[in-house]
């Protein structure tokens, strides 16, 4: 199990790279561990519970650093983990901007194969149950978003 310490958030995607959005709590997941000897176990994931039907509406989430040990949260964050299971993984390389498209032939490719993804209609979006992106790419070593990598993780049982 991947085990987490993260920041709860809830945001439109507009506001992921604004001031006090969602991406600014990853310099300060990276300090608190660093705060308390704890060293991250990679790249932050965006652990995502709700999707709503368009980019223009809330995204409920939690921004989050892998650890291999557990943590005592505090200052607002929690401890958590990834649910146990195989997950399919897909592969977006780029900018998060162009994620949807990567996002959209993962589930297609996984729809065809009559494969049953973590989620649930409801009237104001989709319900996740396990969906996260991993960021595999640090933004402080590689600048140029064209150059990220991040996997896309869905629990598949």
């Amino acid at each position: 199990m991947v085990r987490y310490v993260g920041a709860p958030v809830r945001a439109c995607f507009a506001e992921f790279g604004a001031p006090g959005g969602p991406n600014e709590q990853i310099p300060r997941l990276y300090g608190w561990l660093s705060e308390r000897g704890t060293v991250p176990l990679g790249g932050p994931l965006y652990i995502y519970r709700h999707l709503g039907p368009s980019r223009e509406e809330t995204v409920d989430l939690t921004v989050a650093v892998p650890v291999s040990e557990p943590v005592v949260p505090g200052d607002g964050l929690v401890f958590g983990g990834l649910p146990a299971g195989t997950y399919l993984v897909g592969h977006h390389r780029g900018s998060p901007d162009g994620i949807e498209r990567s996002r959209a032939e993962v589930e297609t490719w996984a729809a065809a194969r009559g494969l049953a993804l973590p989620t649930s209609r409801a009237d104001d979006g989709l319900e996740w149950t396990g969906f996260a992106e991993h960021f595999l790419t640090d933004p402080a070593e590689e600048p140029d978003p064209t150059r990220w990598e991040i996997d896309l993780l869905y629990l598949l049982d």
